[in-house]
């Protein structure tokens, strides 16, 4: 049954007059007679009693009248639906994301992508670094917002920088070195350090190796951490030192100092990433948003 066959149906109901109907919708009134006589033959009833001087529906007709509205209504808002998703503006969206170092801007991103999108269902999963990796690559979430390391390892993705960011030695408020603006690595070749764990992120952690290395010592690892909030609290109950990123600063109780590293290679960056080939439209969108947001100088 066609649906424009029952927006005739409607108009006629509407108006009970043949003439008027059949101007409104632009067909000559045998055509709609015929379509309105099609449309009883396919549903058994007879839907208008009519004579030569007026027409008006049937008690059967009122029930399908009621339910052709229904049936219109909820078919209008699917096609509705579909082209918002054709354009992005509806739909599903996935987004990973490690909560400190966006911690200062996600929140108004999120708000102004909703105001702009309400048809675009926001899934947001915080991760840890190791798992926002995989997660992309799987496929199981559209956009990340992640630290550059790896990346440069990984085919078909696409990135960018959203800031700029460096690795920071943590120590306890009563370590010797705690209220220095800078500090040599080399200083600390006999403490014991905590590391985020390798399989996190194997470059993260090559680039802290080579840190430690460029100046003369190889570090005593006293304990490995999935996670930096771990870290932070293994610093701060006196384990051993750390070197972790500093926006991971926004975690850290006031015992604790985070101390910029001298020298160069500490360096690294803050960056969104998603897939080279997507099927969501709404993947560049959200990265609209982002880019509004960094122009208007509210991240950092």
């Amino acid at each position: 049954m066609e649906i424009q066959l029952l927006r005739e149906f409607i108009c006629l109901a509407e108006h009970l007059n043949f003439s008027t109907a059949a101007k409104q919708l632009f067909i000559a009134q045998p055509v709609l007679s015929r379509h309105i006589a099609d449309l009883e033959y396919a549903l058994g009833v007879q839907l208008f009693a009519r004579n030569k001087q007026s027409v008006h529906l049937t008690p059967i007709g009122a029930v399908v009248l009621a339910e052709t509205k229904a049936i219109l209504t909820h078919y209008d808002e699917g096609i509705q639906k579909i082209r918002l998703a054709v354009a992005g503006f509806a739909g599903q969206l996935k987004i990973g994301f490690l909560g400190a170092p966006v911690k200062n801007f996600f929140p108004a991103l999120i708000s102004r992508f909703r105001s702009t999108y309400p048809n675009v269902d926001l899934q947001l999963n915080q991760l840890n670094l190791g798992a926002l990796a995989n997660a992309l690559k799987r496929g199981d979430i559209d956009i990340c917002f992640t630290l550059s390391f790896d990346l440069s390892n990984m085919t078909g993705l696409c990135w960018k920088t959203i800031y700029s960011d460096s690795l920071a030695v943590v120590l306890r408020h009563d370590h010797p070195a705690a209220n220095n603006p800078k500090i040599m690595l080399s200083a600390l070749s006999q403490e014991n350090f905590i590391f985020l764990a390798p399989e996190e992120s194997p470059s993260l952690h090559n680039q802290i190796m080579a840190l430690c290395t460029a100046n003369g010592f190889s570090p005593n690892i006293a304990k490995l951490s999935a996670f930096p909030e771990n870290a932070l609290l293994m610093v701060e109950s006196a384990i051993g030192v750390a070197i972790l990123p500093r926006h991971i600063k926004v975690y850290a109780s006031p015992e604790l100092r985070f101390i910029d590293i001298a020298g160069g290679g500490a360096g690294f960056d803050v960056v969104v990433a998603w897939g080279e080939v997507h099927s969501n439209p709404a993947v560049p969108l959200f990265l609209q948003e982002l880019e509004s947001i960094q122009l208007n100088n509210s991240i950092r």
